[in-house]
Order: structure tokens, then sequence, then C-alpha cells
């Protein structure tokens, strides 16, 4: 056996080390270039730095430190880009973000442990600050909105196209009219009383929600018009140039009974396209457009005829049109989207499109009467708006109504021209009379107070507010929105009439059901009498409180009697709609305003005199003594009431039998528990 000198030893295990570092040292070179090459040559890195420029948008999903090893250094094809679209635009799990990051630690400490300490060192932080992050409910709460934005984006952005996938054109709205669907959805909810549905309506019916609507059908109805624009012709029978010139066309409308849509004016001897109304044929064919001059129909000439030929032309064809038309250079499709809105009006006055000189076509326009609510689809011409009338959505044509600025000017025009005659023939009058001189102007006296007594004592005042109603002022339209009933707020009940036709007793009636309906207790500035309590009886305060509220329009209506004042107040009416109850008035008109910008949102009555003849019927039937003049007074007042402020009545009872006249009442408060009604829209956005 041979030994091995001490010396031989040492030189063989120096030898096995530096072999062993040796080693080591190749491996670490070979792996650190192994990495810089798959993360250099990676076609993901060097497609993200092609796009580093500055115009390109920042701020993507970076894939490319992920697990994939991505060494083929091979040129991008177009299969790359779609994987390369695949991993920007994707869902995230959070158990891969966790899993990504543990493999970067894992990487970090291994290259530590082979370049030496104090790499991993000063990263170990910014790990420990990610992984806080990570374990936040805010990052979850970002990640799972991230995951639904892709989910959308691969779901309307994507179409399979072979074996890849491409980027598609934004998606197409299913509908440009959301605003009528969301109403004709109110409608099929009214019937029914499930707390379920009463949520739904309130949260269809609130401000924010209709913007949003709005905002919808805007948008969707520009992604129309551009891509309609953008499309080519169309080539098809229905449309076809004429004799091989480009701006000559033949065109075939189909058209019913119903009118054909379309409005014509003059220039000239031509005869243009003034308006395509809504529903109509010419709407629905696409190939009829404002501006365009039509030279024939069915063969018989329109160039030289009036706007009434025309139309007495068109209304007798039926069938197959064939128009020979000019088309207008630049052919508008949709109208303006700021004036393409919805929007509700209640009309303050009557039209028969049949007595209106004005009207482009008399066989589209619509009558209504006061009161009506009419539904306005179009206000882009600012004359005439196309409308449908409440009740009659389901017809596929609108019709025409006169806007509200047209309607205004010309109603000032006919008191203007009224003005001058009555200032005219006063004229006249005064200079029949040669010692006529002006007499000065004297100052009107307060009117009395007039006080009665109802059946329990108080008594009954009229105000002396000075009525702001504007005599001149001119009402055309008025914005309203539906107001859907409310448990905890019961819309108290206004009787307004002329005196002596039966309010005092339709109200006492309603009062016997004390469960249901109350009255406000009013205040007085007069001392309290013995067995009086304070908040039952009167609200007792001082004169100069009284005074004060006054001056602060805190009163509803309020009068003198006595030297005391007596009136009812906001906050009393306000009492009582908080306990649940229905709070009845019986009020003079001109007290309307205050309670109408309040936010009782007060349904008020009329009660109305039936004819001359069937009110002294109704006295007679009753016992009551009554003098001719006093009966021609009642119907002379209601009427002027009616002028005046019949643009505030909700309902009109002519109270011809007094059993009648209540049954009806009560059926209409009933009604207000169940059913929506159309307000003044400033009440809903202000709810």
């Amino acid at each position: 056996m041979v030994s091995t000198s001490p010396f031989v030893k040492c030189r063989n295990c120096a030898e096995e080390a530096l072999r062993r570092r040796k080693e080591e040292e190749d491996r670490v070179a070979q792996e650190n270039e192994f990495l810089n090459r798959s993360v250099r040559g990676s076609r993901k890195l060097q497609a993200l730095e092609s796009h580093s420029t500055p115009q390109s948008p920042t701020g993507v999903v970076n894939d490319a430190y992920s697990s994939a090893d991505d060494v083929d250094v091979a040129p991008p094809s177009a299969a790359d880009d779609d994987v390369k679209s695949e991993s920007l635009h994707r869902v995230i799990g959070y158990g891969e973000l966790v899993a990504a990051l543990q493999r970067l630690q894992h990487q970090l400490k291994k290259n530590s442990l082979s370049q030496g300490a104090g790499g991993y060192t000063s990263l170990e932080g910014q790990i420990a600050a990610v992984q806080t992050l990570l374990l936040s409910p805010e990052f979850g709460r970002a990640l799972a909105v991230h995951n639904k934005v892709q989910e959308v984006w691969n779901h309307w952005h994507r179409r399979p196209s072979g074996n890849a996938r491409h980027f598609s054109a934004a998606p197409s709205p299913v509908s440009t009219h959301a605003q009528t669907l969301v109403r004709d959805c109110l409608e099929t909810l009214q019937p029914s009383s499930l707390p379920d549905a009463a949520e739904l309506a309130d949260l269809l019916t609130r401000y924010e929600f209709e913007g949003l609507l709005y905002a919808h059908d805007a948008i969707a109805t520009q992604h129309i018009a551009n891509m309609t624009a953008a499309s080519p012709p169309c080539e098809d029978d229905s449309s076809e140039q004429f004799g091989g010139e480009e701006n000559i066309k033949i065109i075939k409308i189909e058209k019913t009974n119903e009118p054909l849509g379309a409005t014509v004016r003059n220039e000239g001897d031509a005869v243009i396209i003034g308006r395509i109304v809504r529903g109509g044929a010419a709407e629905k064919s696409g190939l009829l457009h404002e501006g365009d001059e039509v030279l024939e129909v069915n063969g018989i000439e329109m160039r030289g005829k009036s706007v009434n030929d025309v139309c007495d032309i068109l209304s007798g064809m039926t069938g197959t049109l064939t128009f020979l038309i000019v088309p207008q250079a630049v052919s508008r499709l949709l109208p303006p989207l700021t004036k393409d809105t919805l929007m509700h009006m209640k009309a303050h006055f009557d039209y028969d499109p049949e007595e209106d000189l004005y009207i482009p076509c008399r066989e589209l326009g619509i009558s209504f009467q006061k009161g009506d609510v009419l539904h306005v689809i179009s206000q882009e011409d600012p004359n005439w708006w196309q409308a449908y009338r409440e009740g009659e959505e389901d017809q596929t044509l609108a019709g025409l109504i006169p806007s509200r600025s047209f309607q205004h000017q010309r109603e000032s025009m006919k008191q203007t021209i009224a003005g001058d005659k009555t200032a005219k023939e006063k004229s006249k009058k005064a200079g029949t009379f040669l010692c006529a001189k002006k007499n000065p102007k004297k100052k009107k006296k307060k009117a009395p107070y007039s006080v009665a007594y109802n059946d329990g004592g108080y008594p009954l005042y009229s105000s002396n507010t000075v009525d702001d109603y504007d005599v001149d002022e001119i009402l055309t339209y008025e914005d309203v929105s539906l107001y859907y009933p409310r448990a905890n707020h019961k819309r108290p009940i206004v009787l307004i009439g002329p005196p002596n036709i039966g309010r005092h007793e339709l109200r006492q009636r309603l009062m016997e059901d004390a469960e249901r309906f109350a009255a406000a207790i009013p205040h007085t500035s007069r001392s309290r009498k013995e067995g009086e309590v304070d908040g039952q009886d009167y609200h007792f305060i001082t004169r100069a409180q009284f005074e004060a509220d006054i001056l602060s329009r805190k009163f509803v209506e309020h009068g003198e009697y006595e030297k005391a004042y007596y009136g009812t107040s906001l906050d009393a009416i306000r009492s009582v709609v908080n306990s649940g109850k229905i709070c009845v008035l019986n009020l003079h008109p001109q007290s309307l305003k205050i309670l109408r910008n309040s936010d009782l949102k007060p349904y008020v009555v009329f009660v109305a005199p039936p004819s001359l003849e069937k009110l002294r019927q109704k006295k007679i039937r009753c016992g009551e003594a009554f003098k001719e003049d006093e009966l021609k007074d009642i119907i002379e007042k209601a009427r002027e009431m009616e002028d005046k402020y019949g643009h505030f009545f909700d309902m009109i009872i002519i109270n011809n039998d007094t059993d009648r006249a209540y049954h009806q009442l009560v059926n209409e408060i009933n009604s207000l528990e169940r059913e929506p009604q159309w307000v003044p829209a400033s009440w809903v956005r202000n709810t």
C-alpha cells in the first residue's frame, strides 16, 4: 500500500476547488448569457420597444416578463401580433399575479447568491411593498374592474377570422330611443304594487338616469349617422340614376292610406322637401332627404305647383310612388343631436291644424286641447315640432305642432293687434266729447276682506297678497314629467272655484274621514281665548312675528279680521303631509303660486258651475233662495278664474250634483295614490 504525502493531498484539494469554482463561473456566465438573450431577444419586448415613441399611448399591461420563454428572435408574424394582442388585453387572475411575484422573488434571490450579496437586499423593500399592495382590498376591487373591462372588450371588439382574432369596429347600438323604451317600461310597471317594481320605477325616473339615457341616445344617433355616411350607396331598384346624369335620381316609395310623412316648401318654382316626419313612409325608406327637389311624382310634374297643390296630389296617391328628384348638394342624414331629445309638454292652449293658415301640411297636424300632454320627439325645426299626443304613442307617424317660440310669437302679434284696436276705439269715443279730459289715476283701494264662517266657526278669509300673475303672460307649453305616488308624501288637495258653488260642502264631506283627511291648523295673531289649545285650535303667534312671516312668504293665504291676522302657512300644510294624511285646502287661486313653488306638489281641483239653466235647477232642487244676477255672477267669475288660472288646474269638476261631484272627487284622489301623474318637470328634478 502506497501512502500519499500530505502535500499531494493538499494540491489535489486545491485543484478540485479550482475546478469546481471554474465550473460554477462557467455555469453562471452561460445562465446570464441565456437570460440576457431570452429577455432582449423576446418578440414581446421588441414590440413594446418599437411602440415606445412619445406619440404612442402608454400605460398598457407589460407582458414582456411573463413566464413564457420567448427566446425565438425571428421577425414577428401576423400570428405573433395576435398573440401579443391577446396577452395585452386579457383577464388576469389574482393567483396568477401572486405566482408571478413569487417567481420574480425566487429568481432575484438566485441571482443574488450567484453574483454576491447586496443585489436582492436593495429590492427586498420594493417586493414587500408589492406584496402589501396585492393583499389590499382596493387592489382587489381594481383588478376586478380591470378584468370586467377586458371581458367586455374581448366580447365586443374582437371577432374570429380563421385561426386568428382581429380587432373590429365599435359595437353598434341596439336602439337610439332608449328614453322611449324606458317610458314603455314604466307604463308596464304602473299596475304592479310590488316593492321591487316601485323601486325600479323610482330609479328609472331619477334625473341622473334621464341624463344617462339622453347621452346614450345622442351617442347612438351620432354613431348611426357616421356609419351611414361612411357606408357605400346601396344598389337596389328603389333608387337609380336617371338618364346617366349623376344629379337626378328616380326613387320608389311604398305609400299606404297614411300620409307620406314629408312636407314641402316652394323656392321659386321649385318644390323642395321641407322636413321628414318621424315614422312615415318617407323616413322608413331613407331615400328622401330635406332639401331634395321634387321634379315629378308618378309622371306628374311638380315644378310651378304650390305647397297646397302638392299636398293634395300626394294625399290622393297610394301604392308605389315614383319620385324624380334632384338631391341636395350636402345631404343631412339626421337632425342635430342637441335638439333631438324626447320632451314631455303640457299644452296651455287649444290648437286645431284645420284653422291654422301657417302649418306646412294640415294633414300632418295634431289637434289638441288645453291640458293635453304631448310627447315631442323632434325640435329640429324652429317653427314646427314633431310630436305624439298622450295615449297615441303607438302610432307610427308623428304629427306637427307649433313650436313654443312660434306660438309665442304669433300670440304676441295677436295681442299687439288687439291692443291697437282697443286703443283706437277708446280714442274715438274720447274724441266725441269736446271737453273730455284725462282723469288722474286714482289710488287703488284695498279690497275688503270677505269673511265667512265654516261649520266649525273658524273664519274663512281672502288673501290680501298682491297677485303677481302677469295678465299679459303668454302661455304655450310647460315641461312635465311623470311623478310616481309615494306612500310617505300625500299630495295636498286644493279646491278652487267661485263663491257659492259648493266647495265648502265638498271639503266638509272629505273631512268626515278623519283617518285619511285633515285640515291645516291656521295661524293667528289674536289672543288665545279660554279653552283654546295652541297647536290644536290655532297656532298663536305675535303680530310682529306674523308680519315677518308674511314678508318671508311663509303663508299660502292670509288676511286680517277685527285687527287680527289669520293665515294658513306652508309649515302647517307640511305638518299634515308628514303625518301621513291628505291635507284638504280651500284657497283663493292667487295663492297657488306660492304653494306650487314649494315642495308640497299640490293637486288643484277647480269646482266649476254648470250652465245657467242647470245651476238654476240645482238651486231650486236644493231649496236655496237665489237671484238671477247672483247665478250669472257665479258663472262669470268661474270663467274669469279659468282664463286667468286655468293652467294651474289638474282637474275640473262641474258641480251640478253634490253627491256625484263628491264621488268623482274621491275617485280621483284614490287614483292619485295608485297611478303616476304628469307634474311640472322641476318637481321631479328637485325631488
